[in-house]
C-alpha cells in the first residue's frame, strides 16, 4: 500500500496540473456558434449524467461550457432548510467522511488523517476549532458547481493557500497522503450570529479552472497570482443559503465546525448522496 501510494504521488507531481487546469479552463471559455455549443453541451450533459431538469436554462442557450458548469438551478430546485440553530448542506455531492476532529486531525479515507493547521495554514482562526466537527463533500463533474453558504451571519475572512491541483476523486483521496492541505484552498470564514464559527474549504483539483467566491472579487489559479491571499472583512452578512462561491468544473468542500455541541443529523452516512439546502446538523 505505501509503495503504491508513493507511486502515484510521484507520478502526479510530474503532471503540469496549475497549467493543464488553465487551460482547460481557457477551452471551457470558448465560445462556440450555438447550434455547436448548444450540442456540446447536451453532450456533455449526457455523457455525465446531468439533470437538466433542474436547471434554470436548457443546454442549448449557455454560451460555453464553463458557461454550463457553473449553471443556476431553478428556484425552487433546492428548498433550504432555515433552522436558526442549524447547518444546511452547501452543495450538492457525496459526503465522503464526517464526525468530530481527533486531536485535530481530520479522516481523508481508511488509514489516512490529515492535520486541521496544515489544512487552514494556520490561519488565526485554526484556534476556534479545538472542539470541533468537520464533514468532507466532494462534488462529480455531473453535479452542480455553485457553493452555498451553510450558515446565516458574517463572512470574517478569507484565506487562500496556493498549492498543488491533484484529483481528489477516489483515487486521489486514496492513494495521496495529505491530499487536502497539499491542494489549492479557497477558505472562508462565516460566524454566526450564536457567535460559532464555520469555515468552508473550498478545495482546488485537476480540470477546476477557477475557484470564486460572492463576497470578493479574487478569483484561484491564475498564472502570475499564485501567493498566499489573506483578506478580513467587518459587515459582510450572508444568508443560510445565500450564493457563497463556485467551482468551474467539480472538487471538494470541506466543512470545519466549532462548537462541542454541534451534532450531525441522525442516518447521515458515509458515502451518501446530499443536496444543497438538506439539514447537516445543529448546535444543541
Amino acid at each position: 500500500m505505501v509503495v503504491i501510494m508513493s507511486m502515484f504521488d510521484q507520478f502526479m507531481n510530474r503532471i503540469p496540473s496549475a497549467g493543464l487546469s488553465r487551460a482547460f479552463g481557457a477551452v471551457s471559455s470558448v465560445e462556440f456558434p450555438t447550434p455547436i455549443q448548444g450540442h456540446l453541451n447536451q453532450l456533455y450533459a449526457k455523457l455525465m449524467g446531468v439533470n437538466v431538469e433542474e436547471s434554470e436554462r436548457s443546454p442549448k442557450v449557455y454560451k460555453s461550457l464553463n458557461a454550463f458548469f457553473t449553471r443556476k438551478l431553478r428556484e425552487d430546485a433546492r428548498p433550504i432548510d432555515e433552522h436558526p440553530a442549524g447547518m444546511c448542506c452547501p452543495v450538492d455531492g457525496h459526503l465522503s467522511e464526517f464526525g468530530p476532529l481527533n486531536d485535530g486531525t481530520l479522516v481523508q479515507a481508511k488509514g489516512l488523517n490529515y492535520s486541521l493547521v496544515d489544512l487552514l495554514s494556520a490561519a488565526p482562526e485554526t484556534k476556534r476549532f479545538r472542539s470541533a466537527s468537520y464533514a468532507t463533500l466532494y462534488l462529480s463533474p455531473r453535479d452542480y458547481h455553485r457553493i452555498h453558504s451553510p450558515v446565516a451571519g458574517l463572512v470574517r475572512s478569507m484565506n487562500y493557500s496556493p498549492g498543488h491541483l491533484f484529483p481528489v476523486n477516489r483515487l486521489g483521496v486514496r492513494y495521496i497522503d495529505d491530499l487536502f492541505p497539499r491542494n489549492e484552498r479557497l477558505t472562508t470564514f462565516i460566524e454566526t450570529k450564536a457567535g460559532n464559527m464555520v469555515g468552508v474549504v473550498k478545495v482546488g483539483a485537476t480540470c477546476v479552472g477557477r475557484i470564486s467566491v460572492a463576497y470578493d472579487p479574487f478569483v484561484t489559479n491564475r498564472a502570475r497570482a499564485r501567493q498566499p491571499f489573506r483578506q478580513t472583512y467587518e459587515h459582510t452578512e450572508i444568508g443560510c443559503g445565500d450564493l457563497l462561491g463556485m467551482f468551474n468544473l467539480g472538487s471538494t468542500v470541506v466543512l470545519v465546525i466549532e462548537g462541542e455541541n454541534f451534532e450531525f443529523s441522525p442516518g447521515l452516512a458515509v458515502g451518501q448522496e446530499v443536496r444543497l439546502g438538506v439539514a447537516l446538523g445543529d448546535w444543541r
